[in-house]
């Protein structure tokens, strides 16, 4: 269909949004030329948002990059959204809106303008970045747009940029940890050899960075020099050497030894405040069988589904140390005790002969810190502890449900009735008995009916 600035007026001037949208839905880029492009673009500085919104979509699902110069001019609007989301159109672009953005950084002079925009250019992967940053960086001693600029080398991957960066390394302070995150990023030889001999000479954000470096660029070398430094390392440098001697073991298969102060630094990753450093923990524990860590990983099980997926093999393959640190673990009356029942009782669906294996003394002290949790304030808590309880013994059991607790937990009684279906004892019969007489009906009935199934069936 033919379009007109006229008819874009017409429909965009309105407050019709759903008109907006309809007519954005049945629009092809092919239909306008530059001028109509630049023109539809401009009904982005409407401040309704829902149009604003339906006209991003429009032109990053449709890739209208005939729009590109029009949007560069958005970078210098005082509206903050429309600055942002003129961003977005363009990165979505890539290597087809570097030529708008070179342009407008050549000639732009306003600090924040330019370092906005060579933020978007920092975020596009494409040739023409390279070869633009190579001249643009040249062209400022702005440390904000520099940075970007370095970023653009880095994200780019610029072999060609390595000996400018390393001569901004000695020239700039400010510059040093970003330098480092660009020639890792590189990954050549030489940048390499440079980053590991910074290593001895600088303060910690720039060792920081370059211990990251050596995780995404590393080699024998820096994975044995890496081992040496967690011997000595401060607390906080800990987490982020573990995490690069990880990514070296896995992508070249080097053995972790696991001595002491590898077992300090994975109990320390366990415990981290980051989830990201916990996985990295979970995931090295896979490496390694000690009671002490496995405790540790089991003090924070139930708290993240990842983290306990990448866990829960090794603890099913260390079920007899998991069962011993358990014991000591529910004692504590830990914030994760309905976690750690749900995953004793997964133990036990998965291999019901586990409670034979017991030995007699640590199923008595089982069975008894179990019991203590029906008294939990948690219902969830009570709820696992009798599941378990009526499969460690089912006697024991029954003789902890008393009235007071029945009566008290009407959720736990209706699963209690589906517990017995299951059960043969003769001790059930009994109990179903007193749940018959229950004076909840839904109780009473349900035990009714599984009474006389059970009494049918033999």
């Amino acid at each position: 269909m033919k379009i007109s600035i006229a008819e874009l007026d017409r429909i965009f001037q309105s407050d019709d949004i759903s008109t907006q949208i309809e007519f954005l839905d049945e629009l092809k880029c092919e239909e306008y030329d530059p001028n109509i492009a630049s023109h539809l673009c401009s009904f982005l500085q409407k401040r309704d948002k829902g149009l604003r919104s339906a006209l991003s979509h429009f032109f990053i699902q449709h890739k209208c990059y005939l729009v590109a110069d029009k949007l560069t001019e958005f970078i210098s609007s005082d509206d903050i959204s429309l600055r942002n989301v003129a961003g977005e159109i363009l990165i979505s672009y890539g290597g087809f809106a570097v030529d708008s953005l070179i342009k407008f950084l050549k000639k732009t002079k306003d600090p924040i303008d330019l370092k906005f925009a060579a933020d978007i250019l920092a975020e596009i992967h494409d040739k023409k970045v390279e070869q633009a940053v190579l001249e643009l960086i040249k062209q400022t001693d702005n440390e904000n747009v520099l940075i970007s600029y370095i970023e653009a080398l880095g994200n780019n991957r610029s072999v060609q940029s390595v000996d400018l960066l390393i001569l901004l390394y000695n020239q700039n302070e400010i510059l040093k940890p970003y330098i480092i995150n660009a020639l890792g990023k590189i990954g050549t030889v030489k940048t390499f050899n440079f980053i590991l001999q910074q290593y001895n000479d600088e303060d910690d954000l720039v060792k920081y960075m370059i211990i990251e470096s050596l995780g995404d660029i590393g080699n024998e070398e820096s994975f044995f020099f890496l081992l040496s430094e967690l011997q000595n390392a401060a607390l906080p440098f800990i987490p982020p050497i573990v995490e690069a001697v990880y990514k070296l073991h896995v992508r070249y298969g080097f053995d972790i030894p696991f001595d002491e102060k590898v077992k300090r630094a994975l109990l320390i990753m366990l415990n981290h405040k980051e989830a990201d450093y916990r996985k990295v923990g979970a995931k090295l524990l896979n490496e390694f069988d000690d009671a002490e860590v496995i405790s540790e990983a089991l003090k924070h099980y139930g708290n993240d589904s990842e983290f306990d997926g990448v866990i829960y093999h090794k603890l099913l393959l260390n079920k007899d140390l998991v069962l011993k640190q358990i014991n000591n673990i529910i004692k504590t009356d830990t914030p994760n005790l309905s976690s750690l029942l749900k995953l004793l009782d997964e133990f036990i669906q998965h291999e019901p002969k586990l409670i034979k294996e017991i030995d007699k003394i640590q199923l008595h002290r089982l069975i008894d810190l179990i019991s203590r949790c029906l008294k939990h304030t948690d219902e969830i808590v009570r709820l696992y502890a009798v599941e378990l309880l009526f499969k460690l013994d089912i006697e024991t059991a029954i003789l902890f449900l008393d009235d007071d607790f029945l009566n008290e937990n009407f959720w736990i009684k209706i699963r209690l009735t589906e517990l017995l279906e299951d059960i043969s004892h003769p001790v059930v019969y009994d109990f179903l008995e007193k749940l018959s007489e229950d004076e909840n009906e839904m109780v009473s009935e349900r035990a009714k009916e599984i009474l006389f199934i059970k009494k049918n069936s033999n």
